[in-house]
């Protein structure tokens, strides 16, 4: 009676065994949205968020564990499961590959809040920019200190190993690198649903919604063009990452004192009507300017996705 139980197990066990094998990114995705997911849970129905039960709980433990519960996670499973002890490694030496150029540093560092206050300054005029030429040292005091912080406590180092350094090279494998960027920023809009019944992105409406989802597909754009012009460094959508949420943070301390609390303009901003200006401007100059291919190589990116195999060299006898 024992042999078709083990028999039955044993064929029910190796489809999932085989799926992050022979589906990786299905593996990935499913592992990245229920890790996450489930661990946040106890915040969606806490007093905090649904109210479904009467405590409440900090926030942020329960974000960084749910970044490193899906995502990250989910690209070492995935990663050991389809590559072994060679492909783990590969992908922890991503996380500090640091040779990429000091422009790129620049970009990601400097030119990400000018980007962000000039699409805060098509809503609001030049205030902001004549703000920050006022008050330079919100950069070292206050910007810098920001992408800091945002690096460990915020989403950046567990969200992006999993979305730029595993999915991203398998979907522009698979579909080429713009398409793979849309398909890419698109579930990782659909991934922060959760924070809408938890109160921690504030409140579900269809506009901010909208917002969130299309400057997704901005922001995935332009990192994948970084991502490919970098040799796919981990260290630097990290970077990027977290320089982009201490940017928006610093637009918004330099808006004016006066600006107004109804309107057209704050439900614009309320609904990231900058970063949708910002990244989308951006997005698409980069498209045009490389064609759609946003400076993707597939040679490049097979490096990161194949094992390379080890050759033996014959014997000889001298």
């Amino acid at each position: 009676m024992s042999t078709p139980t083990t028999t039955t197990s044993t064929a029910i066990a190796s489809p999932l065994k085989r799926l992050p094998i022979d589906h990786p990114l299905v593996a990935y995705f499913v592992i990245a949205f229920a890790g996450a997911w489930l661990t946040v849970l106890p915040l969606v129905l806490s007093k905090t968020g649904l109210g479904v039960f009467s405590f409440t709980l900090p926030t942020l433990p329960f974000l960084m564990l749910g970044a490193l519960a899906g995502p990250t996670l989910a690209a070492f499973v995935v990663t050991a499961a389809q590559r072994g002890k060679v492909g783990v490694w590969q992908l922890l030496r991503r996380y500090v590959q640091w040779r990429v150029g000091i422009q790129w540093y620049l970009l990601v560092l400097i030119v990400q809040p000018l980007v962000i206050l000039l699409g805060l300054s098509v809503w609001l005029g030049a205030a902001p920019l004549f703000a920050l030429v006022q008050q330079w040292p919100l950069i070292f005091t206050f910007y810098l200190p920001l992408v800091l912080t945002f690096l460990f406590i915020g989403g950046p180092l567990g969200e992006e190993p999993g979305w730029r350094g595993f999915a991203l090279p398998r979907l522009q494998q698979q579909y080429g690198a713009l398409l793979g960027s849309l398909i890419l920023g698109t579930l990782w809009a659909i991934w922060h649903l959760p924070g809408f019944f938890g109160g921690w992105l504030g409140s579900f409406t269809f506009p901010v919604c909208s917002g969130e989802i299309i400057a997704a597909l901005a922001v995935s754009i332009i990192v994948t063009w970084v991502y490919n012009n970098t040799q796919g460094s981990i260290l630097i959508a990290i970077l990027f990452h977290a320089a982009s949420n201490a940017a928006v943070s610093l637009a918004a301390h330099l808006v004016p004192p006066g600006f107004p609390r109804s309107g057209l303009v704050p439900f614009i901003l309320a609904s990231n009507g900058v970063g949708v200006t910002a990244y989308g401007v951006c997005a698409l100059l980069i498209i045009i300017f490389t064609r759609g291919r946003l400076s993707y190589k597939s040679d490049r990116i097979a490096q990161l996705v194949e094992t390379p195999q080890i050759v033996e060299m014959p014997l000889t006898n001298g």
